[in-house]
């Protein structure tokens, strides 16, 4: 009997340590970006924008502004703002601007991505991007996801960093989450850039999950702000 019972507790012990080690992962894996870690580049980005183009994620002229959301099917966060994506992409349409969801991770599965755009009710409402070299990522300075980055395309490949940060402040924190959204900062960055003026708020933190081995550029600069 004592040996059962001794059985029991240490199976229990094992159940209990691998639980709180899978807790631990699973909150190494989220974090808050600060504006400061990310860059806003200025330059070509060739193999960023040949992903982008071969996901229909461009504008017609190859020019102009693209809303992009990095986000995650293993991210809860990423997960539950998808309705808020849905929202922000009919806006962009009104704007002119061209939006898409972006999945950074080498592993991305055409099947799985397409299962998760099923489940989520977004197929077919924008173009969902596999970025498998961390291009597009790297490019736009994401760290986590979901993370929006507004961008700027000129005629020559180049690309300007106009808004990188939250989608909105549904997430305060890990774990602290508003019962609705009450600044739709991407929105918002995308109404001012179409417009010609300033984002006022370029980098608003992002609550959510790490992107593995989207690390930013050697000397990381704040997003402009501005449609120049």
């Amino acid at each position: 009997m004592r040996t059962r019972a001794f059985a029991r507790v240490l199976a229990a012990t094992v159940v209990a340590t691998v639980a709180a080690t899978a807790v631990v992962v699973a909150l190494a894996g989220c974090a808050s970006t600060r504006p400061g870690d990310r860059p806003a580049a200025g330059t070509t980005h060739a193999d960023a924008l040949a992903v982008l183009s071969q996901a229909g994620a461009l504008p017609p002229s190859g020019r102009g502004l693209v809303a992009l959301v990095f986000i995650s099917p293993e991210c809860p966060i990423a997960n539950a703002m998808v309705p808020d994506l849905v929202v922000a992409s009919r806006e962009a349409r009104q704007l002119g601007v061209a939006f898409a969801a972006v999945h950074p991770t080498p592993w991305a599965d055409d099947a799985a991505l397409r299962d998760h755009a099923r489940d989520f009710e977004i197929e077919g409402a924008f173009p969902i991007v596999a970025d498998r070299s961390l291009a597009v990522a790297r490019m736009a300075g994401a760290t986590v996801t979901p993370e929006a980055a507004l961008l700027r395309l000129d005629d020559h490949g180049g690309v300007a960093v106009l808004y990188l940060g939250r989608v909105n402040d549904l997430y305060t924190a890990i774990g602290r989450r508003r019962a609705a959204a009450t600044s739709n900062d991407l929105i918002e960055a995308m109404r001012a850039a179409s417009r010609g003026s300033v984002v006022a708020s370029p980098a608003p933190r992002a609550i959510g999950c790490f992107i593995a081995g989207a690390s930013s550029e050697p000397t990381p600069r704040t997003p402009t702000g501005a449609p120049r």
